[in-house]
């Protein structure tokens, strides 16, 4: 069933043009050009969501905010807002404002279609998702499409996880900047059509366009948490489930930025960490030999996630909201450098000169910089991201903290870091790696003896480690009771 939409906008251009845009994306429709007519739709009919112009007439925009909230408490609310020229700025109409007024979200003139689509999508339940896409009774055509490379991204189509139907089209490329539609959106997609095009098609990829990436973590992050629950499913594939939907998650992230919708859902993806890390001690065993990590920067993110999140449970303090908190910063520890000269993001730290090098050290305050001021990010997280590279004996950067004036919690994500940076740039497995890092003797005074210690844990079985050498008092409890 069509998800149904109400748009409230004086400007009726703007409303057909929307309703244009949105149907062709099956949303079935209403506009309305004044607040009397939306309270009257809202009367008549239940809506996904209302898209309301602050400045509607005729009952404003949060005249008919206020009606909603009192009579359809759950309804979502999108508030389009404009900044206004000399209004002072305790005057305007902030997004924080808007949200303790009832809005489930906003957005700002100008802006894209697209950046809305983006925002009710943020919003769909994975039932929304699923149920908003008609069922076709026959495959669509193949189709051969011109399309930019630099539009798509792709999965391993031995890891490609879909719900009946597909939420979006599915891609083969032939070559670049040319593709094959294999599969339009609702679509039914069986195990055996994927072995076809898999066995005898030899296809390794499939393709779906950058647009959906929201749609493919929402949808695998969900399957995600499944399958991680489900005791039968081997470690090191639950694993590599989450390995995915954390690097298509990031993919998006690191290109659109952390809007609210991205940010809720990283706490998503931060519970199925948790879960994976607490509910598995298999995980262990999976650590030793696990291999499968492609040498990429999305990936790096996820097993500086993965590991940080596996040392802190090696230690009594240990909590659901500790663990959640940490993983949402190591998924962004190094997005600072999104703000660095591109020669110096790709480079090597010893490839670097003296200037480059001190550009370099900046990224976590560049990091700091691009959360800082978003309420929905707790100060431990920002305290994560901007000490990640902190060292315990204080030769770390960017201030040169030394031992308990550095978040336990950092000094973790700074071990972990390079540790990943170790198993990445030798190519080793896990264990191998922590040979190679433990003989690292002038390195070693980076880190608490016992992070290193509970380093060492992450590879043992739990019923072997004694708990009380764990115990260690910390600095490291969070500063909310969740991810925010």
């Amino acid at each position: 069933m069509a998800l149904k939409l109400l748009l409230v906008d004086k400007d009726l251009e703007w409303l057909q043009a929307a309703k244009s845009y949105f149907e062709e994306l099956l949303y079935k429709t209403v506009i309305v050009g004044n607040g009397k007519d939306a309270q009257k739709a809202l009367y008549n009919d239940k809506f996904f969501a209302v898209i309301l112009n602050v400045k509607t007439e005729n009952h404003s925009g949060l005249q008919v905010l206020k009606f909603i909230k009192t009579n359809h408490p759950s309804q979502n609310v999108i508030m389009v807002t404009e900044i206004e020229e000399g209004i002072d700025e305790e005057d305007q109409l902030t997004p924080e404002k808007l949200k303790k007024l009832g809005a489930t979200d906003s957005i700002v003139k100008p802006f894209e279609m697209d950046d809305l689509k983006g925002v009710l999508e943020g919003h769909q339940s994975v039932g929304d998702l699923v149920s908003s896409i008609p069922r076709r009774k026959e495959l669509g055509p193949e189709e051969e499409v011109d399309l930019g490379d630099d539009q798509f991204t792709k999965v391993k189509i031995s890891e490609f996880y879909s719900s009946q139907p597909v939420l979006f089209d599915i891609f083969i490329k032939l070559r670049s900047n040319r593709y094959i539609k294999i599969l339009h959106a609702g679509d039914g997609l069986s195990k055996e059509r994927l072995d076809k095009y898999q066995n005898e098609k030899k296809v390794e990829y499939l393709y779906f366009q950058k647009k959906d990436i929201l749609k493919y973590v929402k949808f695998n992050s969900y399957f995600a948490k499944k399958v991680i629950s489900n005791p039968k499913v081997g470690g090191a594939k639950k694993i590599k489930m989450l390995q995915n939907v954390s690097e298509k998650y990031l993919e998006q992230a690191f290109v659109d930025g952390l809007k609210p919708q991205i940010i809720d859902q990283g706490k998503d993806i931060a519970e199925n960490v948790y879960d994976l890390v607490t509910k598995n001690e298999d995980l262990f065993s999976v650590f030793r030999e696990y291999a499968d990590f492609d040498p990429n920067a999305y990936t790096h993110a996820y097993l500086v996630t993965l590991f940080s999140t596996a040392i802190i449970k090696q230690f009594e303090w240990q909590s659901k909201t500790t663990i959640e908190c940490t993983a949402f910063a190591c998924l962004f520890h190094d997005i600072g450098k999104m703000k660095l000269p591109p020669e110096i993001a790709t480079m090597k730290v010893e490839e670097m000169n003296e200037e480059q090098l001190e550009e370099y050290k900046r990224h976590p305050e560049y990091g700091l910089e691009l959360i800082d001021g978003k309420p929905m990010i707790n100060n431990s997280v920002k305290q994560i991201i901007l000490q990640h590279h902190e060292h315990f004996d204080g030769t770390g950067f960017p201030y040169g903290k030394r031992g308990s004036k550095i978040l336990m919690l950092s000094n973790i994500v700074c071990l972990a870091d390079n540790f990943v940076h170790v198993i990445q740039e030798q190519d080793l497995k896990p264990v191998e790696a922590l040979r190679v890092l433990l003989q690292k003797r002038d390195e070693i005074s980076w880190y608490n003896t016992k992070i290193v210690e509970c380093l060492i844990n992450v590879f043992v079985d739990p019923a072997k480690i004694v708990k009380e050498r764990a115990a260690l008092p910390s600095n490291s409890r969070v500063v909310n009771k969740k991810v925010s």
